[in-house]
């Protein structure tokens, strides 16, 4: 660090240079610049650019957007080559990395489709159902919205189509606006669909994939839960038999069932509570876990447990299959029912369809569509919950077998999927947890399996309609329940209150405002309910007064026994200092003063270390400069020590630094080097500042060169080795 380095001394060899190949001086993340060091810098700086071309090349690459593909917009474009030369066994490097661990197989992507698209026809005609929808409308559902995602989307694993939370929304959302008759209510499904498609693209189109973080892992959570009891509640008519009109609120079904208990039809009640506990058997048998914890288990224990028998592999596709079993079997029973003369079990009935046609969303009734206000709301609700659904499952698989995935090309893939949707008299549709789950377990490598997928569900249009209408519908309540209890999450609710009271009552007060009215406005109240909370928690940021533990500040409240300096109080904030916390900060560092003083020490200096503030608004600045001239008045003087470079550059920028010294203040390096200059009978100001003012303009300089804060960044630790 004492002579000027030559091109040759750095070594880069690429467009990202390994650390080892910087000078230490300069990016060190462990040691102090000194002097002679930042001296040195300087002359590399003066004789030549390089010092900031290897900062500029070792870290730019880091914060550039990937550059934009056409062929990015059309994903197969690159997938089906890669596709191709696997099966060859031609793979590149490249190819194999960009796998990840999951290697490309056409016998597993037809064997998955194959299974997802038997289990797909019978969940699309529940959930038609649910949405209040009659039951081809699924299929034209689940058919175009395949195809159109496997052409757009870069998720490999993931099976679009309908789900029980988006027809649960539907229905709600159709009810709000007063649809009642089949043909109403099917075009205001249509042209919700194509709205939620519209919406998706553009927010795709516009890069707003990240709008997943503004969810809240609580809010999603009790928002699902009450899905859950609401999706639930509502099969239970069809479960056991009874008849009365479709109801708008939770607590309206409950009542309707209540107030009907003397209805119910014993062998619809029967036949259906019989198929719900062995879809739920099978679905808890296939999660048990592993073989020792199948043997230990009191019901598990019974049945087969070795995952490499025959009879283990039979059962496990028993529990893939469940949907397509309860409908066979139901189907068979209730025919044996009729033939025997017990009548009572309601059939689906005729199904009016004249298969796979293209029509204008919402044709013939826009004066009744667009009349309502809840449309457009709605949709956007629609559009938000389809995509956190998508990016939860095929997040988690993705990250499990190491690929990568476009979050904002999804989100258009999604748009378009529900666009297609629109266009065969669809409705809102998204990515399936139960579905896409099913499908890798069955091998699914690539979005061919979706493709393979929708052609069972054509075939099912055009040669199985005339069975549909021979199916039970208590066979099709169990296959909802079933999927809507998955989501009923309770633990989280135990955590919450257990470790976040605060999160526990935003979480209750989403789960109470959905069941009293809807989940739209529950979502809606959670997310108020938790921004508000975030507002709360970013204006009362965590303030210690910290003391000396061996070589370390800790907070005084943990440790009552630490070293306190003997005429400083030294303040810590954890938080950005901005205009929400301005007015904390200052009333705690009085208070702070007060408090030592009024333990009889004499106090002439207050200490804020500054290493955990990682931004600073003009707010906050004017704030420092006020508390630097109350402490001048009461015969004290403000030191700011610890501080990350670019918030000491800020400072200066402000000409806060000058507003300081003018009340006696100063800014140091780190706490011990305060410490150590306000111990010195006269303490050398002049120089410390020229310290610091090097430094801060050397940092300066070099991100200005390089164009970003990376290299910023790596002087952060010489500027009190907060970074």
């Amino acid at each position: 660090g004492s002579a000027a380095h030559s091109p040759a001394d750095f070594n880069v060899q690429g467009p990202l240079a390994s650390p080892a190949h910087v000078p230490e001086a300069v990016c060190s993340d462990s040691e102090v610049m000194n002097q002679d060091d930042l001296e040195a810098s300087k002359v590399a700086k003066g004789a030549s650019p390089h010092l900031e071309d290897v900062c500029a090349l070792q870290w730019s690459n880091l914060y550039k957007s990937p550059p934009f593909s056409p062929k990015s917009l059309l994903p197969p474009l690159t997938w089906v080559p890669r596709y191709w030369r696997s099966l060859q066994g031609q793979s590149s490097e490249e190819d194999a990395r960009i796998l990840g661990t999951l290697p490309n197989s056409i016998k597993g992507d037809a064997i998955a489709g194959l299974t997802v698209g038997i289990m797909l026809v019978p969940q699309c005609l529940a959930f038609a159902l649910l949405a209040g929808l009659p039951v081809h409308v699924g299929l034209y559902s689940s058919f175009a919205p395949l195809l159109v995602y496997t052409l757009f989307g870069t998720m490999r694993q993931v099976q679009t189509g309908p789900t029980a939370v988006m027809c649960m929304l539907t229905g709600q959302a159709l009810d709000s606006m007063g649809l009642e008759s089949q043909a109403l209510r099917v075009a205001g499904a249509s042209l919700m669909a194509l709205m939620v498609g519209g919406i998706s693209v553009v927010l795709g189109i516009l890069r707003f994939g990240g709008i997943v973080d503004f969810m809240s892992h609580t809010v999603m959570s009790a928002f699902c839960t009450a899905s859950g009891v609401t999706i639930v509640t509502s099969q239970l008519k069809d479960l056991l038999g009874l008849r009365y009109p479709r109801t708008h609120y939770w607590w309206e079904e409950v009542e309707s069932v209540a107030t009907r208990l003397g209805e119910i039809q014993v062998p619809t009640a029967i036949l259906g509570c019989c198929l719900l506990v062995v879809l739920l058997v099978l679905k808890y048998w296939k999660a048990a876990g592993s073989t020792e914890a199948r043997k230990n288990h009191r019901l598990w224990s019974f049945f087969p447990k070795d995952k490499s028998s025959m009879p283990f592999r039979a059962l496990k596709l028993l529990a893939d299959l469940s949907s397509f079993l309860a409908v066979f079997v139901g189907s068979l029973v209730a025919w044996a029912l009729r033939e025997a003369g017990v009548d009572g079990v309601r059939l689906v009935g005729d199904v009016h369809a004249d298969g796979f046609i293209f029509v204008m969303p919402g044709r013939g009734y826009y004066s009744e569509l667009f009349g309502s206000s809840t449309l457009f709301v709605s949709a956007a609700v629609i559009a938000t919950i389809g995509f956190l659904e998508t990016i939860a499952v095929g997040g988690k698989f993705a990250a499990q077998y190491r690929y990568d995935y476009e979050p904002n090309q999804d989100f258009i893939a999604l748009g378009l999927s529900n666009v297609a949707s629109a266009f065969m008299s669809g409705f809102p549709v998204t990515g399936g947890f139960s579905r896409t789950a099913v499908n890798v377990a069955f091998g699914a490598t690539s979005l061919f399996s979706s493709a393979i997928s929708s052609t069972l569900v054509l075939g099912a249009m055009y040669f199985l309609l005339p069975v549909i209408s021979k199916v039970p519908r208590t066979c099709l309540a169990p296959i909802i329940i079933q999927g809507a209890i998955a989501v009923i999450d309770i633990h989280e609710f135990k955590v919450a209150f257990r470790s976040r009271p605060s999160e526990f009552v935003v979480m209750l007060s989403t789960l109470v405002v959905s069941l009293a009215m809807t989940v739209k406005e529950g979502l809606l109240v959670g997310f108020v309910l938790s921004v508000l909370k975030t507002l709360r928690d970013i204006s009362n940021p965590n303030l210690a007064m910290v003391v000396r533990v061996q070589d370390t500040w800790r907070d005084v409240r943990h440790f009552p026994l630490g070293e306190q300096p003997a005429n400083a109080v030294v303040v810590r904030m954890d938080a950005r200092l901005h205009f929400a916390n301005t007015r904390k900060l200052k009333e705690f560092c009085i208070r702070a003063l007060q408090v030592r003083e009024g333990s009889g020490d004499r106090v002439e200096y207050l200490i804020i270390d500054g290493k955990s503030v990682n931004g600073i608004d003009l707010t906050g600045c004017e704030m420092l400069a006020v508390l630097a001239e109350s402490l001048k008045t009461r015969g004290q003087r403000l030191i700011i020590a610890n501080l990350k470079a670019p918030i000491a550059n800020d400072l200066h920028t402000a000409n806060l630094v000058q507003a300081i010294h003018k009340q006696g203040g100063r800014l140091c390096l780190d706490i011990q080097h305060a410490l150590d200059v306000i111990g010195q009978a006269e303490p050398d100001w002049c120089a410390e500042d020229a310290k610091l003012s090097s430094l801060i303009a050397s940092t300066s300089t070099i991100g200005k060169a390089s164009k970003m804060t990376g290299c910023v960044n790596l002087l952060k630790s010489n500027f009190g080795k907060a970074a």
